[in-house]
């Protein structure tokens, strides 16, 4: 039901199956009709268009900058809890036809794995990653990113989370968890600026205290550029990705959805 949701809400799904909803509607209420078909086609023509992802990631992004590790380390050196890095997962898929399937990650994982890597080598800090089983895979996520961190980038990965969760509440939960037994509760987050607010949220509600590590920044500066009004792929993958993390943060005030307070640890 979730997938569907979002399938439904997430461009181009929703705003395709508006606009055929008043393409079939037009023969019966043609005015009704033509105003939902034409809406339809125009908002999925704007959300197509860099500026308007641009804006979102501006507003996810809002007043966040890269770790400046020397600057923490100084601020931490007296003798401050213990820490890890938390890496989180954003997709994997498996390429080709051939058996057993090749299994990788999505671009966006492959961006945290590196981005969350470099700051475990800069700090010295071991990792937790989070990447659940996904169904018709051999791998989960967090071995693949493992594969990443470890292997290639020669950053110390000390815990796998791989239940699957539900939702970014239960992401946290398992973290919590996960590192419980070691005795942290603060962590540096390591992903997208884009999703470290939602993500950020999450692991507070979970009891542990974060510092925020985003790399990837997506947002550029008001430039008004002819390309930027132009619907294209690029811009609609953006606005994918930008009103995913719009719209998880507004979920997180619907009744039932609100993240709980920090739990007792």
């Amino acid at each position: 039901m979730k997938a569907i949701v979002k399938a439904l809400l997430l461009p181009p799904a929703g705003l395709l199956l508006l606009t055929l909803l008043g393409v079939l509607m037009i023969r019966r209420w043609p005015r009704t009709g033509r105003v939902i078909a034409l809406t339809g086609i125009g908002v999925c023509w704007a959300v197509a268009m860099p500026v308007v992802p641009e804006t979102a990631f501006r507003w996810l992004e809002a007043g966040q900058r890269p770790l400046d590790v020397a600057e923490w380390q100084t601020a931490r050196s007296t003798s401050g809890p213990p820490i890890a890095v938390v890496i989180l997962g954003a997709g994997v898929r498996r390429d080709g036809v051939m058996e057993p399937p090749a299994e990788r990650l999505l671009t966006r994982s492959l961006e945290r794995a590196v981005g969350g890597a470099r700051i475990a080598r800069d700090t010295g800090l071991p990792v937790l990653i989070s990447g659940a089983h996904v169904p018709g895979m051999r791998m989960s996520e967090a071995e693949l990113m493992r594969r990443v961190v470890q292997g290639e980038m020669g950053a110390q990965v000390r815990w796998l989370d791989t239940e699957r969760p539900i939702g970014h509440a239960q992401i946290g939960r398992q973290v919590a968890a996960a590192l419980a037994p070691d005795g942290i509760d603060t962590v540096l987050l390591a992903t997208h600026a884009y999703h470290m607010r939602r993500a950020r949220l999450a692991l507070e509600a979970a009891g542990l205290r974060v510092v925020p590590a985003p790399h990837t920044f997506r947002a550029a500066p008001v430039a008004f550029v002819w390309r930027q009004w132009v619907p294209s792929a690029e811009g609609l993958e953006a606005s994918f990705l930008a009103f995913h993390e719009v719209f998880g943060l507004l979920s997180y005030r619907l009744p039932g959805r609100a993240l709980s307070t920090p739990v007792a640890r």
